[in-house]
C-alpha cells in the first residue's frame, strides 16, 4: 500500500460526549476479536482499539486501491463506512435501543490529519479527564503492542502509534506536563473536603 492509497479513520466515544458510567456499555469484551471484526469491513486492512475508563476508540486503515468498492474519499462511501462501523460496533456490544438510535449522534469520526493530531494530544495527556496524566501513554503502548501481537495492526498504524508515543514522551519530558498530576479520585476528595469546609462555616 503506497502513501495516498489509504484513508485513516478514528471513530470514538469519550467522556466528553457520554457519561463515564455509561461508557462501559460501548466497550468490547474481547478487544482482539473486536478488532478482527472491524477488519471485516470492506477494504479495512488495519485496526487498533484503545479502551479505557474514559474512552473507547478505534483506528482503521481503509485501502483505496480496491476497484470493487466506492472510493472512501467520496461522501457516499464515507457514509457507507460509518454505517458499517455502527453495525459492527453495535453487534459487539449490548447497547439499548435508545443508544443504538442515537449512535450516530454521539459517535465522533475523524480522518486524515485530524487523526494524527488527536492521537498526539491523547498521548500527551491533553485529552484526558485529568490533563497530563501519564496513565494514558502506557495504555497507548499496551494497545499498539497487543495489536501487533494479534496482527490486527499493520505498517501504517504501527508507525503512527510508535511515532506519536515517541514524540509525546519527548514533549512530556520537555514540558513536565505529567509532573505532580493527581488522580481523579484525589480531585474528588479535595472537592469534597472543600465543600465540607464551606458547610462548616455556614
Amino acid at each position: 500500500m503506497t502513501e495516498g492509497n489509504f484513508k485513516i479513520i478514528n471513530a470514538r466515544f469519550t467522556h466528553k460526549n457520554i457519561p463515564i458510567h455509561k461508557l462501559e456499555r460501548f466497550s468490547f469484551k474481547d478487544i482482539p476479536a473486536a478488532a478482527n471484526e472491524f477488519k471485516k469491513i470492506s477494504d479495512v486492512s488495519e485496526c487498533v482499539i484503545i479502551q479505557t475508563a474514559s474512552r473507547v476508540e478505534i483506528f482503521l486503515i481503509i485501502n483505496l486501491d480496491t476497484e470493487d468498492s466506492p472510493d472512501a474519499r467520496r461522501p457516499e462511501a464515507k457514509g457507507l463506512v460509518i454505517n458499517q462501523i455502527q453495525d459492527t460496533w453495535t453487534s459487539l456490544t449490548e447497547l439499548d435501543q435508545w443508544e443504538i438510535d442515537h449512535f450516530d449522534q454521539t459517535l465522533e469520526i475523524y480522518s486524515g490529519t485530524e487523526v494524527y493530531r488527536n492521537l498526539l494530544k491523547l498521548a500527551c495527556g491533553l485529552d484526558s479527564v485529568v490533563v497530563g496524566k501519564n496513565e494514558i501513554l502506557n495504555q497507548l503502548k499496551t494497545a499498539i503492542a497487543e495489536s501487533k501481537e494479534s496482527k490486527t495492526s499493520g505498517r501504517v498504524l504501527n508507525k503512527l502509534f510508535d511515532t506519536c508515543i515517541r514524540v509525546a514522551t519527548q514533549i512530556r519530558e520537555a514540558t513536565g506536563i505529567g509532573e505532580n498530576v493527581v488522580s481523579l479520585g484525589d480531585i474528588a476528595v479535595k472537592i469534597a473536603e472543600e465543600n465540607a469546609g464551606i458547610d462548616k462555616k455556614k
